[in-house]
C-alpha cells in the first residue's frame, strides 16, 4: 500500500473529535423531555397514593370518630364514675381473634363467660381479655343458633364476676345499663330502659344507644346489680336495641351451672 492510499485511510478512520462527545441542543431536549415524563410519573403516583389514603381514612374515621358516638362517650365517662359501675365492668371482656372484636361477660370466678354465638362464630383461636389485662383462651361449650347465645369456658380462679338476675323480676320502664366493646371502643357504659313490647318469651326493646360491637353486652338492672338480658342487635327501622331475656339465658345455662359462684 502506498503512501498516498495509508494517509487516505488514516483520514478515513481519524478518531472523532472531543466536541462530538459533548451534548448538543438535541441532546438537552431529548433529555429535559425524559425529566419531564418522570416527574409527571411520579406526581401521578403520589396523586394516586393520595387519592386512595383520602379514600381509606373516610372509610374508616367515621367508624373511628362516629359523631353520634361523642355523646355516648361523654356519658360513658360520665356513668364510670359510679362505683357500682366501675364493679360491673371487671367483669365485661373483650372477645376477639386476629379479625373480629365482640362483647362478653363472665359469670363464674372459675370463668363461664355468656356472649352471642354469632360473635364467636367462625372465630379462631377465641381470646378473651379483662379489663385489667388478663387474657385467655376459651372454647364453646354450648351455642344456641335459636337464640343467639354461645357460653365460653376459660380456665381461672377468682375471676371478677357479675351475677344473672332471678327471671320474671323485670319490667317495662325499668332502667337498665349496658357495658359493651361498640366501634373501636372498650368498656363503653350507656343507659336506658326496657321499653314497650318487651316478652320474656320473645325479646326486650332497649332505649339504650347500641352499636357494632355491643353484641353480646350484659344488660344491667341499675335496681339489682344483676344481668336481666344479653344484648344481641339493633334495629335498622328504629332506635332500639334487642336483647336476650334472662329467662332464655337461664334455661340455656350449661349444666355447669352448679359449680358457679354467686355474688
Amino acid at each position: 500500500m502506498d503512501r498516498q492510499e495509508r494517509n487516505e485511510n488514516e483520514e478515513h478512520f481519524d478518531e472523532p473529535s472531543l466536541e462530538d462527545f459533548l451534548p448538543n441542543e438535541e441532546d438537552k431536549i431529548v433529555k429535559d423531555r425524559q425529566m419531564k415524563r418522570q416527574s409527571l410519573i411520579r406526581k401521578s403516583i403520589a396523586a394516586i397514593l393520595v387519592i386512595a389514603l383520602f379514600i381509606s381514612l373516610n372509610q374508616v374515621w367515621p367508624r373511628m370518630i362516629n359523631f353520634s358516638s361523642i355523646k355516648f362517650l361523654q356519658k360513658s365517662s360520665e356513668l364510670s364514675k359510679q362505683d357500682d359501675i366501675k364493679e360491673y365492668k371487671e367483669a365485661v371482656v373483650t372477645i376477639q381473634d386476629q379479625y373480629t372484636k365482640g362483647t362478653g361477660f363472665n359469670i363464674s370466678e372459675t370463668g363461664l363467660i355468656v356472649t352471642n354465638k354469632h360473635v364467636v362464630d367462625e372465630m379462631n383461636p377465641i381470646t378473651v381479655m379483662f379489663p385489667n389485662g388478663e387474657w385467655m383462651t376459651a372454647e364453646i361449650i354450648s351455642a344456641e343458633s335459636d337464640i343467639d347465645l354461645a357460653f365460653l369456658k376459660i380456665n381461672g380462679e377468682q375471676l371478677p364476676h357479675i351475677s344473672l338476675s332471678e327471671p320474671n323480676v323485670w319490667q317495662v320502664r325499668d332502667h337498665i345499663y349496658v357495658i359493651g366493646n361498640p366501634l373501636f371502643h372498650n368498656q363503653i357504659v350507656n343507659e336506658g330502659n326496657i321499653l314497650q313490647g318487651s316478652d320474656k318469651n320473645g325479646v326486650l326493646r332497649l332505649s339504650a344507644p347500641i352499636f357494632k360491637g355491643n353484641s353480646g353486652s350484659p344488660l344491667i338492672s341499675s335496681e339489682s346489680g344483676k344481668v336481666i338480658g344479653v344484648v344481641y342487635a339493633k334495629s335498622t327501622t328504629e332506635d332500639v336495641g334487642y336483647a336476650i331475656p334472662i329467662e332464655q339465658v337461664l334455661e340455656k345455662l350449661p349444666n355447669t351451672k352448679s359449680k358457679f359462684d354467686s355474688k
